[in-house]
């Protein structure tokens, strides 16, 4: 922890690291490496089991406060959605479940930031992955986040694409093999063909959201394209190969504080999961000076 940031990880560690701890033990020890002040963690599978036993393993590895997502119990599996926020840094101020619209709840945080007057929201999401409808929705449901006055921090699996080209190519699907996760991860457009599911993401931008990673690629010096690097997808290549499906996304003026953006991709990341570790750094003392304007002057930022 450095005292004059805040720093954000983001990761979906694959089934939860096992339900015996198979590679949690490592998924942990990478985290506690970079020190992170808040985790936003998917596929929190087995974290609710035997009373959370895992999540509070998990709590005192990396001296974190844990908040599960609300129970699902009209899935197939209770996949759940994890916040982890430092307690000295951040004051609680609520935890709402939320039910539907979500084919997976997604675990929302409000906190505190010090003595900082207006609340940050923590959304940490897993988009349903076989319907592009639903993720639709789920990203209409984040833009209730983003209201005037609001300040938010949302990031996860998306399992679907930016809106904006990048240096990562999307899919070509006439050459996809794996004809299941071609509709998946496409929708019709009006005149029948398939489109590569970019419409979350452009919901969320067009509802002010800013794709921090996008931010960062663009505005701040010595990150460049490496912040767009592939998440996820890397031992898939029936599936299109690796792709940016993982996101982060604030609103409220929070990106102007974000100062570094890394994707951690390594050899113990792979083994750890099928997905890599996401980093956002923010300047604290320029996250707390949002946090403490006024209504109409936040929105501005």
């Amino acid at each position: 922890m450095d005292a004059s940031t805040v720093d954000v990880a983001v990761w979906n560690i694959e089934a939860d690291g096992g339900r015996n701890g198979e590679r949690r033990d490592l998924a942990l020890d990478i985290l506690a490496e970079y020190n992170p002040d808040v985790v936003l963690q998917q596929e929190a599978k087995h974290s609710r089991e035997r009373g959370g036993r895992l999540m509070h393993a998990a709590e005192k590895r990396l001296r974190l406060r844990g908040f599960l997502a609300a129970p699902n119990p009209y899935v197939d599996a209770d996949i759940a959605t994890a916040v982890y926020l430092r307690a000295e840094m951040f004051h609680v101020a609520e935890q709402k479940p939320h039910a539907k619209p979500w084919w997976l709840h997604p675990c929302r945080v409000q906190a505190q930031l010090g003595a900082c007057t207006v609340p940050l929201n923590f959304v940490s999401f897993h988009m349903c992955y076989y319907d592009a409808d639903q993720r639709l929705t789920e990203a209409g449901w984040l833009t209730t986040q983003a209201e005037t006055g609001m300040a938010t921090i949302a990031a996860g699996d998306t399992n679907s694409y930016p809106r904006r080209a990048e240096p990562v190519a999307l899919p070509n699907w006439d050459t996809v093999t794996d004809r299941a996760h071609m509709v998946q991860r496409t929708h019709l457009d009006a005149d029948g063909t398939r489109r590569s599911d970019t419409r979350p993401d452009g919901v969320l931008i067009d509802a002010g959201y800013v794709d921090l990673a996008r931010h960062a690629a663009d505005h701040i010096s010595g990150v460049g394209n490496g912040a767009l690097a592939a998440t996820a997808g890397f031992s898939k290549p029936d599936q299109g190969g690796p792709q940016r499906v993982d996101r982060g996304y604030a609103v409220g003026g929070v990106a102007s504080a974000l100062e570094y953006v890394e994707v951690v991709d390594t050899k113990d990341t792979r083994e750890a999961s099928d997905h890599a570790l996401l980093l956002y750094r923010f300047h604290r003392t320029r996250l707390e000076r949002v946090l403490t304007q006024g209504r109409y002057a936040l929105c501005a930022g």
